[in-house]
């Protein structure tokens, strides 16, 4: 861990920008499944955007009327072997009362899932990846208070 020098500016990153091909989709995926709050919504077919308040900062996605490839590949992240390719994606915590569930609707919708089931990651949490609309590897993760007796999810 480094110091902060006292004389160095406070930096606090505020907006997260993500660009993305329906923000319709975006939505269904982030709020209907995964159950983020959104904070603002606007929906139009050459400009649209989806505002997430997410703890220290904002998490936006936005639609500008041009198309944008989507991802086809998993991309690395550390806590599962998988994903050879080398681009931004993110993990989502989910409260440990809620998980099971947000597997089964990520389960039962045309969502890219990198595994059938959950698994037990780095000897210390469940981890869920799957791709959002716009193909980018999102871990949906949740932390147990206590260990499980079984590391095999049923």
């Amino acid at each position: 861990m480094t110091e902060e020098k006292a004389d160095g500016p406070k930096v606090k990153v505020g907006f997260i920008f993500i660009m993305c091909n329906d923000v319709g989709e975006i939505r269904h995926f982030y709020t209907d499944l995964l159950g983020m709050n959104e904070v603002a919504f606007f929906g139009d077919e050459n400009f649209g955007y989806i505002n997430y308040k997410c703890e220290g900062f904002e998490f936006m996605f936005f639609h500008t009327g041009t198309k944008m490839p989507v991802i086809d590949k998993w991309t690395w992240q550390p806590g599962y072997d998988g994903g050879e390719y080398h681009a931004i994606s993110w993990a989502i915590a989910i409260p440990e009362k809620s998980f099971g569930d947000v597997v089964e609707k990520l389960k039962r919708e045309n969502v890219k899932l990198f595994s059938d089931k959950p698994e037990w990651r780095q000897g210390s949490y469940w981890g869920f990846s799957v791709m959002d609309p716009m193909g980018n590897t999102v871990e949906v993760y949740t932390m147990p208070a206590e260990k499980p007796s079984s590391t095999e999810w049923l």
